[in-house]
């Protein structure tokens, strides 16, 4: 029997023993009585003892606890232990294991009494390190959780889709004022505070995710604050899902952007309304990221011919060498701003200048580029221009020729306004003829030398005419010049400035620049054109006046031999003819003094002309004794050349003198007449003047004829030719003069 006995203990022992090693425990058996601790092999491995290694209670196994746990484990054992107690030991502590790891043990035991007292403490070890470090990493996730919805100013919303309901952390409140007596815990009560405007996108985004396998979600919408204002958010969600993929819950934070928004608003009006072209680039690509509409403006695109592709198209290839030195430095993520300068072309192929203001900056993890370009072109074109008026004043000053002071002026007005070409052309005003004077390039003169009528260009003509420069973006295309447009296209010309020069209200010449495209001229160029051409004309009348003074020059020696000659004539003849001195000397005197009036008139003018009344009255004021009606002078305003006005004179001052001693002027109830008139009837205009006598003594033809007689007949029409007659009339001299217009208007 008591075999049988001893049999099945040992048979419940070994069950045991298999069983406890099935489940991994070690045991731990402390003999109170005996001071033995025994530790079976799984125990002795999780402490690291040795098979054959003795154990004991306060040597081997406190040393071997955590030090954190060393006092609490020993005090729970000796709690467990105490007979007032219930006697269980349940506890987890940590060890410090062979190979300097860290481990987490569950100790389950019961004490043992006998004799009504404890004698032995049996537990069974646990190794829980796997699981205690997943409680522990779960309970950092937590606390961490717990400080970032905290800290954040994000509202942090937790959905449970299976029960519908949802959490929110403290920055509800904070946010949007929603304190959380005020808060159902629904998904309900969010998409109720969702902008009616926003909530059927919102809520239909949100089934899109629930029933589709993605994962996240983002959306801006309006969500209702506390006090009855929206916000505009920045919602993003989380979903959750088993390993189906059910949904199980979505967690989410949302952001309130509303001042951002109102920022990003202000920027982009800003960005948009600006008066500087700007553009947002990649700086490693160069692509176009973003660009205003005043950018567009200046390069003449529209935006999907700028976005997406790289700036540098816009660069001229000329300029290609600075340019990419320039984007080197971009690519190479070099943090700039600087100011700079430098060329473009736009769509349409023209060329123009930009002041940009380039900042590079880092945003994140990324660098972004921003160009701020203004269009300076005019700016440059008119810095351009002041060079060019510049130079033109050297090359008028050193010009020492009519036709190389005009060239030089034509090229630099072509040049400065990259013309087809420009010149000079004088006008003819009666023959209604221009003809060049100055033309650039060279290679334009041969095309350009024909004289050309005014009247193929009618309205052209009409404003110079007017003193009007003349600036025409298109012939084709302004109705005004529909008469001249096919003038033009025989000259290709399809743009032109033209500047008109007038002179005693007659047009004398054109400065022209034109062009064979259409071209929208700027006031600068025009104005331009004005300064290039006033200066010109000053140039003009410069050489024009020392034109007129060599002349001049010439003409005086000219007149100085005739009057020299003349006086001998006089002095002669009268010296001759007198018949005693003191006649001769008053003889001599009164001629000499009427042929002085004659040059004063002349001088006092500032052509080489004088008007016939003024020779006529100049000549008679010796004679003229204040009485009313002596003389009586009329006839049509001509001008006489000086040859025709110093005979003209002569001739009047001896019909005077005659007058004065035997005829008309001889009493106080005789008078003069001059008068003339204009005659058409012949090949060409001629003049008739008639000297007449009224009033005086009857007229006797004189004996012989003086020195004075001849002068009266022979003196003017050896001068300008035709004829000249000396009548006695009984009741008056009478001398006709008849002779072409043309000698008496001669200059020669």
């Amino acid at each position: 029997m008591r075999e049988a006995s001893a049999v099945r203990l040992g048979e419940t022992a070994l069950l045991m023993r298999l069983a406890i090693e099935a489940t991994d425990l070690g045991v731990f058996d402390y003999d109170l009585v005996a001071d033995r601790l025994t530790w079976d092999g799984r125990t002795r491995t999780l402490f690291g003892a040795a098979p054959d290694e003795p154990v004991t209670y306060a040597g081997s196994f406190l040393p071997r606890l955590h030090p954190e746990d060393r006092a609490r484990i020993d005090a729970e054992i000796q709690a467990c232990l105490d007979p007032r107690r219930t006697g269980l030991f349940d506890s987890a502590f940590r060890i410090r294991a062979p190979d300097g790891a860290r481990r987490w043990l569950s100790a389950r035991g019961r004490r043992v009494v006998a004799g009504g007292r404890a004698t032995r403490l049996v537990c069974t070890l646990l190794d829980i390190s796997a699981r205690k470090e997943g409680e522990l990493a779960l309970q950092a996730i937590r606390d961490r959780y717990r400080l970032v919805t905290r800290a954040t100013n994000d509202a942090i919303w937790d959905w449970d889709l299976s029960t519908g309901t949802m959490v929110w952390n403290e920055a509800l409140q904070a946010a949007y004022g929603w304190v959380p007596d005020q808060v159902e815990p629904t998904g309900a009560w969010w998409i109720a505070r969702v902008h009616p405007d926003d909530r059927a996108q919102v809520d239909d985004d949100i089934r899109a995710v629930v029933e589709g396998r993605v994962s996240e979600w983002s959306h801006e919408y309006r969500f209702l604050r506390a006090d009855g204002t929206y916000a505009e958010v920045l919602d993003r969600g989380y979903m959750v899902r088993d390993a189906a993929g059910t949904p199980l819950r979505m967690i989410g934070a949302l952001l309130d952007v509303t001042e951002r928004n109102q920022v990003g608003a202000q920027f982009r009006a800003v960005f948009e309304g600006a008066n500087l072209g700007i553009v947002q680039l990649d700086p490693r690509s160069l692509k176009a990221l973003r660009v205003n509409a005043k950018l567009c403006e200046i390069w003449g695109a529209q935006p999907e011919e700028i976005l997406g592709q790289s700036v540098a198209k816009w660069t001229p290839a000329e300029d290609a060498v600075a340019r990419d030195a320039l984007h080197r430095r971009l690519a190479n993520g070099e943090i700039m701003q600087e100011t700079l300068e430098k060329r473009y072309r736009r769509a349409d192929g023209r060329l123009i200048w930009g002041r940009v203001n380039l900042v590079s900056q880092v945003l994140g993890d990324a660098i972004q580029t921003t160009a701020m370009i203004e269009d300076i072109t005019q700016e440059r074109l008119a810095e351009e221009r002041q060079r060019a008026l510049i130079e033109l004043g050297d090359a008028l000053r050193d010009s020492g020729a009519r036709g190389s002071m005009l060239n030089a002026a034509a090229a630099i007005l072509g040049r400065t306004l990259s013309t087809a070409r420009a010149g000079y052309r004088s006008v003819d005003p009666r023959a209604g003829l221009s003809a060049p004077g100055g033309i650039w390039p060279a290679s334009a003169a041969a095309a350009d030398a024909a004289p050309r009528p005014l009247a193929d260009f009618p309205a052209t003509a009409q404003c110079l005419r007017r003193g009007e420069t003349v600036a025409v973006p298109d012939v084709t295309g302004d109705p005004h010049f529909a008469g001249d447009a096919a003038g033009y296209a025989a000259l290709g010309v399809r743009a032109l400035i033209e500047v008109p020069l007038i002179q005693r209200g007659n047009l004398v010449g054109v400065l022209f620049a034109h062009a064979s495209e259409p071209r929208d001229w700027a006031p600068g160029e025009v104005a331009f054109a004005r300064e290039v051409a006033e200066r010109a004309w000053d140039a003009l009348g410069r050489f024009q006046a020392e034109d007129q003074q060599r002349l001049l020059n010439r003409e005086l020696s000219h007149r100085l031999k005739n009057t020299l000659a003349m006086v001998q004539a006089i002095a002669s003849q009268t010296l001759r003819n007198a018949p005693d001195f003191e006649t001769a000397k008053e003889s001599l005197a009164a001629r000499l003094i009427a042929l002085g009036k004659a040059h004063d008139i002349l001088l006092t003018g500032a052509r080489e002309s004088a008007d016939i009344d003024a020779v006529i009255t100049g000549a008679l004021s010796i004679h003229d004794d204040r009485q009313p009606g002596r003389f009586a002078i009329r006839g049509p305003a001509i001008e006489v050349g000086p040859k025709a006005a110093l005979s003209l004179s002569l001739m009047m001052h001896e019909l005077a003198t005659n007058a004065v001693k035997y005829g008309a002027l001889s009493v106080p109830e005789g008078r003069v007449v001059v008068d003339w008139q204009i005659l058409d009837g012949g090949a060409e205009p001629s003049l008739r003047m008639a000297w007449t006598e009224q009033g005086g003594p009857i007229v006797r033809a004189p004996a012989r004829r003086g020195f004075g007689s001849r002068l009266i007949e022979r003196g003017l029409a050896g001068a300008i030719g035709g004829e000249v007659s000396l009548l006695y009339e009984p009741g008056g001299v009478v001398c006709r003069v008849e002779a072409p217009l043309a000698g008496f208007q001669s200059v020669d």
